[in-house]
């Protein structure tokens, strides 16, 4: 079993040094989301998500699936990448996760937590979510006079400059 040392419920410690009640309780968080989605608790999905939730952003199936080789709460058979791209999946297919699609033809995948919409910059590619509230008013004025209706997973894709390459771009480099 992959995810072995994570559903230890004794009190003791994780390969990294954390300690498995925290991890039981990140656990049993990432359980009750998946079943309020309707889906089973299983290893891949309990990996998947215990991965994502600490980034705060998006990370591509390639980026997950590395971040999993090197996880101190896997142990035993880490998933493979074809796993992680059909957990993936249907983590998207059933909203608990968004797909978000950048340049270069690359998706990354972000927690479906709060409404947001993303920045993402055109020179390193970072992206940075942008709570849906501060875009609310533009998108209602966007559509006004149409008879347009936005669905509740409606978001935008800014592109421009994050704030260290706008730094770096304002010293010359």
């Amino acid at each position: 079993m992959f995810l072995q040392a994570i559903r230890k419920k004794n009190v003791g410690r994780v390969r990294d040094g954390r300690d498995t009640v925290g991890v039981s309780l990140l656990v049993e968080r990432i359980g009750a989301l998946l079943q309020a989605h309707g889906l089973r608790r299983t290893a891949p999905r309990i990996a998947v998500l215990a991965t994502l939730e600490p980034v705060h952003g998006h990370l591509s199936v390639a980026e997950i699936h590395h971040r999993l080789l090197d996880s101190p709460l896997v142990t035993g058979a880490t998933p493979d990448l074809a796993t992680v791209y059909r957990t993936v999946t249907t983590l998207v297919d059933t909203g608990v996760l968004h797909a978000l699609n950048v340049d270069g033809g690359v998706t990354t995948y972000g927690l479906v937590d709060k409404p947001h919409h993303h920045a993402v910059c055109t020179r390193c590619g970072t992206i940075i979510e942008v709570p849906a509230q501060r875009l609310s008013s533009a998108l209602e004025h966007a559509i006004e006079g149409s008879s347009f209706t936005l669905s509740d997973q409606a978001g935008l894709t800014l592109h421009g400059l994050c704030p260290e390459c706008q730094a770096a771009q304002r010293a010359g480099g």
